[in-house]
């Protein structure tokens, strides 16, 4: 028996058209056709194949530059170019932000011909994937921020995590890099999911990429970070000499890495960070992190909700001035911790440090063993005047680990 089918095309009153975007100062519209495909009348089987859950608009951007892709007019704060080689066509990408005149410096894919996407009822098992390669040297770090934005004009914002990278290194092959939908903060910014209009991604700083694809695909990775904490029976010196660390260490970042060790009664972690001006501090008690400093946060409640944005009674964050006599700061009790033990050792490349936490003694518990605890770190550089950056563990791609306990990682106490 034949099937027959009936395609109608509707214009959405909230649809952008490309008369529309050419009245919008600054826009740029790159491309002359819209994303219109070509579709069997026997395909109704293979498109099911690419859907997620019924949605199907999941290609932002693949061969083509249609009408719903725009840009800066002004091609020497970002120039993008539509190659094609013999392999493959792309997107080539060269921005500099730090010029005169470039204030704001982005472009934006309103696909599907700008028509309103519903992904509320699958944000949690989707990602963002991006295609990318390097024009040049291998690297890590991609200055860009990532917005969703609704017909009613509210945006939720992202920044780039060396985490969304698959692989060790952005090379000259094409790489991977996949950003889970769930971690843009809609609920926060009150953006309606059921009425998606546009991908931003804003540039910072200076450099060149290219782009092969940007997507929607399935997404079951995990959230968050987890490091393992190595038992111990006896507990160790606290010198800042990390030679007698017999476990592997976890990259912070780029530039510095940590491990953890446990036994019954005492939390032990151990850091190497590099710092050129290290241990520059003159800050205390609640302003410990205005400078070179080491923050922790945990909970002592392994069965608290992962996903709470407020801090319970049992969570914890603490600072520790680096090379500094001044006793270790509690911000969420807002007192001195002086049983809270820590050694550093200055080197070439920055410093190392070892840092005893008297668990049971301060919360009037054991660790143990196969338990995950609500875990985060970070690491402040600065002078004696302020903090200049902050690297983080787990929530690298945003900043708030402070006040909320969902930008964590998880610390799993091995047996």
């Amino acid at each position: 028996m034949k099937k027959f089918f009936i395609i109608i095309f509707c214009t959405s009153s909230i649809s952008w058209s490309q008369e529309d975007l050419k009245n919008l100062e600054g826009v740029d519209i790159i491309g002359n056709r819209f994303g219109f495909k070509k579709v069997g009348l026997y395909d109704e089987e293979v498109a099911d194949k690419f859907t997620i859950r019924g949605f199907s608009q999941m290609e932002i951007f693949t061969n083509e530059l249609s009408d719903d892709f725009w840009t800066a007019k002004n091609t020497t704060c970002l120039l993008a170019n539509h190659r094609k080689d013999d392999l493959d066509t792309y997107l080539q990408l060269k921005w500099n932000k730090d010029q005169d005149g470039c204030d704001w410096v982005g472009m934006g894919f309103g696909w599907d011909s700008w028509t309103a996407k519903d992904i509320a009822y699958i944000q949690d098992t989707i990602a963002l994937e991006l295609e990318v390669r390097s024009t040049g040297k291998s690297f890590t770090n991609l200055p860009w921020a990532f917005g969703i934005e609704d017909y009613s004009g509210r945006q939720a914002w992202l920044g780039y995590s060396k985490s969304f990278l698959i692989g060790k290194e952005i090379t000259q092959k094409w790489t991977k890099v996949q950003i889970p939908f769930s971690l843009f903060p809609c609920e926060d910014n009150q953006l309606d999911l059921t009425s998606v209009k546009q991908l931003i991604i804003q540039f910072f700083g200076e450099g060149s990429i290219e782009v092969n694809s940007i997507k929607i695909i399935p997404f079951s990775g995990k959230l968050k970070l987890d490091i393992h904490a190595t038992p111990i029976s006896n507990s160790p010196s606290i010198d800042g000499d990390l030679t007698d660390w017999n476990t592997s260490f976890t990259s912070l970042s780029e530039d510095h890495s940590f491990a953890v060790r446990y036994n019954l009664d005492t939390l032990f972690f151990a850091f190497s960070v590099m710092d050129d001006t290290p241990m520059q501090n003159s800050q205390k008690e609640r302003n410990s992190w205005n400078g070179d400093a080491i923050e922790l946060a945990f909970s002592t409640n392994p069965t608290a909700n992962e996903k709470r944005k407020f801090f319970l009674l049992s969570d914890q964050h603490i600072g520790i001035v680096s090379g500094s006599n001044i006793p270790v700061w509690s911000y969420t009790a807002s007192s001195e911790m002086p049983t809270i033990m820590k050694s550093f050792k200055q080197n070439e490349r920055g410093y190392t440090v070892e840092i005893a936490v008297p668990y049971y003694a301060l919360y009037n518990q054991q660790l143990q063993a196969g338990t995950q605890l609500g875990f985060e770190v970070a690491i402040d550089l600065g002078t004696n005047e302020k903090r200049e950056s902050q690297a983080r563990w787990n929530s690298s791609y945003e900043e708030g680990f402070n006040l909320s306990p969902a930008k964590w990682g998880k610390l799993i106490l091995d047996k």
